[in-house]
């Protein structure tokens, strides 16, 4: 089963939650410069601003590409892509074929995406690598739990409903 990492509102709301990342961004960088260390930031942290704020464009897109289409978007609609990167609709949607053909005649759809996809798993990993250190300090129990946390773009999937996207891994 999946858990939710990150939630984007399309439409009016977008430029606000955009915004919001980019503050989020400014304010670290503020805290960290009272530290007295102006040239370092986590990649972590990094990684993490960069998403949001990309997840937050491919939502504001998603939503404007599914009304000029007519798409359906008071069901779920669940994204995730194939081994070679083509993004594929997961499950069940009466506009299935449209969505597909919407990702597959627009490049820079399905580029954003699989990159939406490997910079979350990149996020996990680098969480878990983490989570890695800790190990040598809570013991074997915890090495296992590591073990059991690895993550791929494969495994990634966006849900997209009513302008609002979340993101997982399953």
């Amino acid at each position: 089963s999946g858990t939710s990492d990150t939630a984007s509102k399309g439409g009016a709301n977008t430029s606000t939650v955009s915004s919001s990342a980019s503050g989020k961004a400014a304010t670290l960088s503020k805290q960290l410069s009272s530290l007295g260390d102006t040239t370092y930031l986590s990649p972590i942290l990094q990684t993490k601003v960069q998403n949001e704020a990309l997840q937050t464009q491919l939502t504001k897109t998603l939503a404007s590409k599914f009304e000029e289409l007519g798409i359906d978007t008071s069901q779920p609609i669940t994204l995730t892509s194939d081994a070679d990167g083509t993004v594929k609709v997961s499950g069940e949607h009466p506009d299935k074929a449209a969505i597909e053909k919407l990702f597959a005649d627009t490049p820079v759809l399905t580029e954003a995406f699989n990159s939406l996809a490997k910079n979350s798993a990149k996020l996990k990993s680098m969480s878990t690598q983490q989570a890695a250190s800790l190990v040598r300090a809570k013991g074997y129990s915890a090495y296992l739990t590591q073990l059991n946390s690895t993550a791929s773009s494969s495994d990634f999937y966006l849900s997209y409903m009513n302008g609002v996207s979340s993101t997982s891994f399953q």
